[in-house]
């Protein structure tokens, strides 16, 4: 009997679709879990697809592509002449399925914290090595705190402490600094944990990371009681940031070397992961310094290089070397990335050291943080602002109200207060509330994200 069974499976999640305003997915409650993510589709901004090189690789080995509501799934052919889950195929050291990124969502950059232009091409895969304590991501480790770099506003670095790790959004761009600048900088998630609210049984809060479930009505405010609170997990997302580009290059192109001074040069493609030569050219100046010269790399395949420029003696010059993706295909459909599915190693492979299936089948995941915004309210005419309101004036023009801080974009947002409930009239509610922003709004102003949003003036 054909049997097939999940070789690997990959979530695609973004914060966007999953959170609810300030509240990371992992907080809310299992009834809004569960409704968030009968509505949530990868599809709805990404478009994934095998290449089409490992279109022939998967009909090859005898695999089957299946896309799911977070992403997608491998299932492989069992080999029928052993008890064990062994693919009926054996896969060679070199095994590698790649699958194209491409987005489709034209506001996707507006509700995505990713810093530079949607030019941009990122590279994941499960060489990365970035494995969390709740989960085995494709994204390269998010980076330690760079003194040196100039940080955009919505860029993220993570702090190890005590062996939770913590994430840092710059609310403005800022840098280079000895250390963070402590006003430029905001910890994500922000603790859900309030001291003066009494919780019910089962209740999950979040603080410092760490998720804890209420074990009975009215809890203390010591979550480490364990008569009172379980410690549920600890969270440690990482994000896709800006250390998982790569250049994308076509099979054809040209590398500039007027500003090396070089007479003479020799350019080596090295495949990425081998010391093997894969392409290598000589260029000779007909006179002076070498400039534009030309790539063909048509003999290659698609895939992952290193490329290094030596000078007439063969020694490596270190600053004019990259890693790039060669893919001609990648560059004319403008694929937002790729993503390469290789053995790997550590506790990010595909098979245990027999050659067997893993049980249960690794669940990678590739997610993306959420664009954080001040939001500002544009009026016709001045707006008054009333008790407990969420906005201020803005100093140079009172018909616009504004958020201090930026807010976190969702689709699950709710609105914000202009006016605040007074507790002491109990049978009436003065709340006034102002609408979340739109994602088609946005804009980069003074080293800041914000949303603009246009409304009539409200009386209070």
């Amino acid at each position: 009997m054909t049997q097939y069974a999940v070789l690997f499976q990959v979530a695609v999640l973004h914060d966007y679709f999953l959170n609810r305003g300030g509240i990371v997915h992992e907080v809310l409650n299992p009834r809004q879990q569960a409704q968030i993510m009968e509505k949530y589709a990868t599809t709805s901004f990404l478009t994934i697809a095998p290449t089409a090189k490992t279109v022939r690789t998967l009909a090859g080995h005898q695999m089957i592509f299946k896309t799911t509501a977070t992403g997608f799934l491998v299932a492989v052919k069992l080999d029928p002449a052993t008890s064990d889950h062994r693919p009926a195929i054996p896969l060679a050291s070199d095994f590698c399925l790649s699958f194209s990124l491409q987005v489709h969502d034209a506001c996707f950059f507006n509700y995505t914290a990713l810093s530079g232009t949607s030019s941009a091409f990122y590279r994941f895969g499960n060489r990365s090595g970035n494995e969390a304590t709740n989960g085995q991501f494709l994204s390269l480790r998010v980076p330690a705190f760079d003194a040196n770099r100039r940080y955009e506003a919505d860029e993220v670095y993570s702090e190890d402490s005590s062996g939770t790790i913590n994430l840092f959004r710059a609310l403005r761009d800022t840098g280079p600094s000895a250390t963070p600048v402590v006003a430029d900088w905001e910890r994500i998630p922000p603790d859900t944990f309030d001291p003066t609210v009494s919780y019910t049984k089962d209740s999950v809060v979040l603080a410092v990371n760490r998720l804890y479930r209420a074990l009975k009505d009215t809890p203390g405010n010591d979550l480490s009681n364990s008569a009172d609170w379980r410690l549920v997990s600890t969270l440690a997302n990482q994000y896709v940031t800006s250390v998982d580009r790569v250049t994308v290059e076509p099979m054809l192109f040209n590398l500039e070397l007027s500003h090396a001074a070089l007479p003479q040069a020799t350019v080596r493609v090295i495949k990425h992961g081998e010391n093997i030569i894969a392409w290598e050219n000589r260029y000779q100046s007909e006179s002076g310094n070498l400039g534009t010269v030309q790539l063909d790399l048509r003999s290659l395949s698609p895939g992952t290089y290193r490329l290094e420029v030596l000078d007439r003696n063969l020694t490596v010059i270190p600053d004019l070397g990259f890693e790039f993706y060669l893919d001609s295909t990648a560059v004319r459909d403008r694929w937002f990335g790729i993503l390469e599915i290789g053995l790997g190693s550590g506790n990010m492979v595909l098979l245990d050291t027999s050659g067997n299936l893993l049980v249960p089948h690794p669940r990678y995941q590739l997610r993306f943080l959420n664009r954080a915004t001040r939001w500002r309210y544009h009026f016709p005419a001045p707006q008054s602002v009333g008790t407990g309101a969420d906005v201020v004036p803005d100093p140079t023009d009172n018909r616009i109200l504004i958020t201090p801080l930026p807010r976190p974009m969702t689709c699950w947002a709710s609105g914000i207060r202009l006016q605040a409930d007074n507790p002491g009239t109990a049978t009436v509610s003065e709340e006034v509330l102002l609408p979340e922003p739109t994602i088609n709004q946005i804009r980069r102003q003074d080293a800041q994200w914000y949303s603009e949003i246009y409304l009539s003036n409200l009386p209070l």
